[in-house]
């Protein structure tokens, strides 16, 4: 995937990597406004991206009062590599590189 064009109602946000402060670990996310598409090359929130990855939902789901998936719609991950946008959550939900997400879009087959 080299380009995806956001939705009316997609969101974008910046994810910052998990921070572990000894007592607590931290990850930051800051809203990104004013895109209308993501594409490789792009400079966003400080990330040049290198690549992009998107997952289609079968469900919808939340967490602590906010959705995070949409059932048949499409969730991307837009990263600096193929590497760190294949790698950037670990198993235990820890953010490990600086990573946009994209959601919910609607891909269309070209």
């Amino acid at each position: 995937m080299t380009s995806i064009a956001l939705d009316a109602d997609s969101k974008t946000r910046h994810v910052g990597k998990t921070k572990d402060y000894l007592i607590t670990e931290v990850t930051a996310f800051e809203a990104v406004n004013g895109l209308r598409s993501v594409s490789v090359g792009d400079d966003i929130a400080g990330i040049r991206v290198g690549a992009i990855r998107c997952s289609f939902h079968w469900r919808d789901a939340s967490y602590g009062g906010e959705q995070y998936m949409w059932r048949g719609r499409w969730a991307c991950l837009a990263g600096r590599s193929r590497e760190e946008v294949e790698t950037a959550v670990a198993e235990d939900g820890t953010k490990r590189f600086d990573y946009i997400r994209v959601a919910p879009i609607q891909l269309q087959a070209e």
